[in-house]
């Protein structure tokens, strides 16, 4: 064979071998490892984005919004537009107002504390995501055809919170804390009947728009997170142990002994020196050395099973993050006088949750319940996933000896160390409570937790508040610094024109509606009626009524539609004032709140009352001329 030849075929055989080879890759890309090379592909010109859900929002127990999510979102075309992109911020409108509560949310949308943290899962909702196409520039755009998967929002949050209570309830907390002088203070108002929470304040506050600005520390909720000794407020579950057994009725004798009481070498001791009391009066007077004597009579094992039993030493349950459990020593380790300073809250501690929900059960007829701090979750079609229930946990007093305690704590109010607690024309039961703090070892003299706890009407109790100043200036008693304050927000939440109490405690401490009312009628809805239909209405039901303002349909009525009234009581009907025209200031001065706010209300003004009694001041000035609907305030007081 010629060397041409075998050149040629050298050639042809390279050649052979290297399309074998090109052709043998080609398979092994295209058929063999097909599937990681389409990966590879993908990854290089496509982009996987996640459409973050739009977070629910919080509102209070009227639908009043409490945190909400606010988003800017640029729309990807598929033209080639470059991709968008959405960013969502929390806001909260009324700032610091139940800010502990609600929590606050972090930069990865996730909650970090309070309702944002308790209902996270509820709250954040389900992300979605996108597929992008990159180009060689690696601009990003939206190609039709492409997988995708819409987010799905979160679900809304309504909490059992009252916003208008929340805002009386920090307002009177943080003029008390700066009246005394103090380090802080704390607040719960609820009601007592279902553990519904409807104000829960600190005080400092914190507003969660601008967390940063604020320590871990000021975020928490110290009305569950802080434990602190109860002091006298806590003779409820002494006094009622006693009831309970058989042990004191409220004219049994207890020797005051002059203020002094000694056991194992130290002196238990009176504010003020007692002979002897009945129980009732060694409760109204908060008697250390009849609690003492009480104590001894009633013994450690049993005394202690009374605490246990009233939720102390245990969490309440609530739905809320951080909450503490308190101190309650196992009576193998109490000391020889560990039973008569633990009963009258000494070497213990608790949260304020706790000792409220003790009274509620007091307030209730007997039952220990678990607190509610939210009414129902909605998703996005407004379908309710979830609602709140009545979380009874146990009976701890007889509904008889309940209703004796709420009769002596009665006497607290009236006669007792809770004077300032009292509201004219209504019952309160309560008790005042004044704890010194340890320092090295030993109580000091003029650092203390002032506190009052108590509920009205305390025959049939609607509200209970308690209130805690910590530190308050020179060491002032609870009656002092705590119990005004109570009054201040009971009576505020009382005249409250839009919170309907007025008509519900007022009408239950009224003499007369201690007796059954045979001549009663059902109040009728006429609200969003014209004058004509509205009339027919009333004319059928036999009430005599009265129309005020100038519109076409009524707006509003006093009674509220359900409620039960005397045929001898004028219903009103307030018509909604859209025509702007201006409006003559009535003189209010000197006349019964009820009085002044039916005048305001006829005149087409709204009332705005502060305090309770009588109209002292009013602004502005009779004669003032006003828009249709503006607010008129009523200063009040008691003669």
């Amino acid at each position: 064979m010629s060397k041409l030849k075998i050149r040629l075929l050298l050639v042809c055989m390279v050649l052979g071998l290297g399309g074998a080879a090109v052709i043998f890759r080609l398979f092994t890309i295209q058929v063999l490892d097909s599937k990681r090379y389409s990966e590879r592909s993908r990854n290089q010109s496509q982009l996987r984005q996640i459409l973050i859900a739009k977070r629910g929002t919080i509102y209070d127990c009227n639908g009043k919004m409490l945190a909400l999510t606010t988003e800017k979102k640029i729309m990807l075309k598929p033209d080639g537009t470059k991709a968008g992109a959405r960013s969502t911020n929390r806001i909260y409108p009324l700032g610091d107002i139940a800010g502990s509560v609600l929590g606050y949310v972090g930069r990865d949308g996730y909650g970090l504390g309070g309702a944002e943290l308790a209902f996270d899962n509820y709250l954040r909702g389900e992300d979605g995501w996108i597929i992008l196409q990159k180009d060689g520039k690696n601009q990003r755009y939206r190609k039709i055809g492409l997988p995708e998967r819409d987010p799905v929002p979160g679900d809304d949050v309504y909490l059992t919170i009252d916003a208008n209570i929340q805002k009386i309830t920090q307002a009177v907390l943080k003029k008390t804390v700066e009246n005394f002088k103090a380090k802080g203070g704390w607040c719960i108002v609820m009601n007592p009947s279902n553990g519904k929470i409807l104000a829960m304040a600190n005080e400092p506050s914190f507003d969660p728009n601008f967390t940063s600005m604020y320590s871990i520390a000021e975020r928490q909720n110290r009305c569950i997170s802080y434990t602190y000794e109860p002091g006298s407020t806590f003779k409820v579950i002494t006094a009622s142990a006693a009831l309970q057994e058989g042990i004191k009725k409220e004219d049994d004798l207890i020797n005051g002994n002059n203020g002094r009481y000694e056991i194992f070498h130290q002196v238990i001791r009176d504010h003020v020196p007692y002979g002897f009391l009945t129980f009732t009066k060694a409760l109204s007077y908060s008697s250390n050395v009849c609690f003492a004597q009480i104590a001894n009579e009633i013994g450690n094992e049993k005394l202690f099973n009374y605490i246990k039993n009233f939720g102390f030493g245990i969490r309440s349950g609530v739905d809320l993050p951080g909450e503490e459990v308190g101190i309650v020593h196992p009576v193998s380790a109490w000391s020889g006088r560990s039973r008569v300073t633990v009963a009258i809250g000494q070497e213990l501690s608790v949260t304020l949750l706790q000792i409220s929900l003790s009274y509620a059960a007091v307030a209730n007829g007997g039952i220990l319940l678990e607190p509610v701090i939210y009414d129902k979750i909605v998703d996005s079609n407004g379908k309710i996933v979830d609602s709140a229930k009545y979380k009874p946990v146990r009976r701890v007093l007889n509904e008889d000896v309940a209703k004796r305690m709420r009769t002596m704590l009665a006497d607290v109010a009236a006669d007792g160390t809770g004077k300032k607690a009292a509201i004219e024309g209504i019952v309160v039961g309560g008790k005042t409570g004044t704890a010194q703090k340890p320092d090295s070892g030993k109580y000091s003299r003029w650092r203390s937790w002032s506190s009052f706890i108590g509920f009205i009407p305390a025959d049939k109790p609607e509200l209970l508040c308690s209130v805690v100043i910590d530190e308050p200036a020179g060491g002032e008693m609870g009656g002092v610094a705590a119990a005004p304050a109570f009054n201040k927000i009971m009576t505020q939440i009382i005249s409250h024109p839009e919170l309907h109490y007025a008509e519900k405690i007022l009408g239950k401490n009224d003499v007369a509606s201690q007796y059954e009312k045979t001549d009663e009628i059902t109040v009728p809805d006429i609200s969003g009626l014209t004058k004509d239909s509205a009339e027919k209405v009333l004319k059928k039901s036999r009430i005599q009524y009265q129309f005020a303002g100038s519109g076409k349909t009524i707006m509003y009525q006093a009674p509220r539609a359900g409620t039960k009234m005397d045929k001898t009581r004028m219903l009103t009907a307030y018509f909604d004032n859209s025509s702007g025209k201006e409006r003559i200031v009535p003189d209010c001065n000197g006349k019964d709140l009820r009085d002044a706010v039916n005048l305001v209300n006829i005149n087409g003004l709204t009332p705005y009352i502060i305090g309770f009694g009588k109209v002292k001041k009013q602004f502005p000035e009779a004669g003032t001329m006003m828009r249709a609907a503006e607010a008129c305030t009523l200063i009040c007081a008691s003669d």
